[in-house]
């Protein structure tokens, strides 16, 4: 990591670093000294350290946080255990037994509710911060570096606040650095107009000239102009949907603000015309890569270089890995935090699902079940594990790893204009399958000949088949209020239905499922109680949590 930040109640306190341009670089921590916000602002390695700062904190930072400490989902699968698709083997906090016994309190669910609270708003407060005080120092930094810095700012805030929207609903907007204790008490504003301001930050940076028109890994893993069109995209893509149900208009944005990164061309499927079944597949080099234009944004790793790794790997494979010898009797695994333990095993449900041909459901694609170690021994699991996450390395080194994270794909984009084209209605379909089918069809799979609610449906299949461990299938649930079902054993489709009356995954999980157990009101968090009293104006709680 480039820097250090720390907040300290309302106030910033800013690391310097030296001024780094490559992907490594950035990630490269070099503390000089610690300024108080007064000091801060006063030279280029002031300003870059900031900016740096946004990449480590806030929503990014969500691939590090756990539950509650020990050994747990971390914060991206949270929304995956809840909906009992995936299931928290380890089982080692309240939070994933609330969960799974459907058990939604504010008790079981404060902690959680805090944390992903707490690093939002330190997202925010670093953005607001650039934003505010990089427009001063036109005296230390050209004016195109300025407007790019702002930029970065306010993709950042912006991701900061689709994430909190989504999570809780109304929340207070804060769009100014704290430097008092004065005005500290903020009301909250309703998701549309947080929807709205969301839309404007990003409209500001996209429709201008400010961030390069480049693929994410050919600008030195910056914010990039199709990274920020791709995030309009989920935006609106989730403002159309429930609970603010923005409705066909703000479909037709997704749709179009898609299309604008297609069109531009800067990012394209791995092996578009179909991939194969090894471990040279599209789906390994998705895993593997550090240099694809189809991530169009990620979470950066380097375990080797900087001791900033990537602890997925621990997370992809059962514990009866540990007992795995070679044929030298040696113990194979021994990994960072010396355990393993599988805390997003996807239910037999959707594993099922996948097409026989589909090759994302295939061995050492996006799953797998057998291992053959160095000495040529293989073993097999007694669950699935996640491949996408497996580091060889990393398991047998005893370190993190080095892998990035994706968070934002061009597969995604794709889908996102194919659902957007087919909530429009007949005439935009053809146009909506041709997206979907160049998914497809890089997995194996024949065209897609759907039309109406039949062809949403295949797209929101498409979403799961396509990122099972990207974290995509709790915003799909909350905002079409639907859940998917087995429909036929390696069908290669789901069926969607009403989350209330839908038989969910593991729920509790000794009896697998349970109708109907995930009321509306869990599809938001609870707001925390800390907040609540420390806040006056935060006067009502989230419905159905009191």
């Amino acid at each position: 990591m480039k820097l250090n930040i720390k907040y300290i109640g309302l106030f910033c306190l800013l690391t310097g670093s030296l001024l780094m341009s490559s992907c490594d670089d950035f990630l490269e921590e070099k503390p000089l000294d610690l300024k108080v916000s007064s000091q801060f602002w006063k030279t280029e390695a002031d300003a870059q350290s900031a900016v740096n700062g946004l990449y480590f904190g806030g929503v990014p930072y969500l691939h590090n946080i756990d539950v509650d400490g020990g050994w747990t989902p971390k914060a991206t699968m949270w929304g995956g255990v809840m909906s009992g698709l995936y299931v928290d083997k380890r089982k080692d906090r309240t939070f994933t037994n609330a969960s799974e016994n459907a058990t939604f309190n504010i008790e079981s669910f404060n902690s959680t509710a805090r944390k992903l609270w707490s690093e939002y708003y330190i997202g925010i407060s670093r953005a607001n911060f650039v934003i505010a005080n990089v427009p001063a120092m036109s005296g230390v930094l050209d004016e195109a570096t300025i407007t790019n810095y702002v930029a970065q700012g306010k993709f950042f805030r912006a991701l900061a606040y689709f994430s909190l929207v989504k999570d809780f609903g109304d929340v207070p907007y804060i769009s100014e650095p704290y430097t008092s204790t004065d005005g500290i008490y903020i009301e909250r504003t309703s998701a549309a107009q947080i929807y709205a301001n969301i839309e404007q930050d990003l409209l500001d940076i996209v429709e201008g000239s400010a961030l390069p028109d480049k693929a994410f890994y050919d600008n030195g893993c910056y914010v990039t102009k199709p990274m920020a069109q791709a995030l309009l995209a989920q935006v609106y893509l989730q403002w159309a949907g429930a609970p603010v149900n923005g409705g066909n208009a703000i479909y037709a944005k997704a749709a179009d603000m898609a299309k604008k990164v297609i069109s531009g061309g800067k990012h394209a499927l791995i092996h578009p015309d179909g991939t194969t079944n090894d471990l040279n597949s599209a789906f390994n080099i998705i895993k593997t890569t550090k240099s694809s234009n189809e991530i169009i944004y990620a979470k950066e790793y380097n375990q080797t270089s900087y001791n900033i790794g990537n602890s997925y790997a621990v997370r992809s494979i059962g514990t009866d890995a540990f007992q795995w010898t070679d044929a030298n009797g040696n113990t194979i695994f021994r990994p960072g935090g010396d355990v393993l333990y599988n805390a997003y095993l996807p239910c037999d449900m959707l594993l099922n699902s996948y097409a026989a041909s589909d090759i994302r459901g295939m061995e050492k694609q996006f799953f797998f079940r057998e291992y053959t170690d160095a000495t040529g021994v293989s073993h097999t699991l007694n669950n699935v594990g996640n491949w996408a996450w497996f580091d060889e390395q990393s398991l047998t080194s005893g370190s993190n790893g080095d892998y990035n994270m994706p968070m934002i794909r061009y597969a995604e984009v794709l889908l996102i204009a194919a659902e957007g084209l087919a909530r429009q209605g007949a005439g935009s379909e053809v146009e909506a399958r041709g997206y979907l089918n160049q998914v497809r069809n890089r997995a194996g799979l024949g065209d897609e000949t759907a039309t109406g609610d039949a062809l949403i449906k295949s797209i929101l299949t498409e979403r799961l088949h396509e990122f099972p461990l990207e974290f995509k299938i709790w915003d799909d649930i909350r905002r079409t209020r639907l859940y998917p079902q087995a429909d036929g054993l390696q069908s290669g489709t789901l069926e969607w239905v009403s989350l209330s009356t839908a038989t969910i995954q593991n729920k509790p999980d000794g009896d697998n499922t349970k109708v109907g157990v995930i009321p509306d009101y869990a599809l938001l968090w609870p707001i925390p109680l800390s907040e609540m009293q420390a806040n006056p104006a935060l006067k009502d709680q989230n419905t159905g949590w009191n």
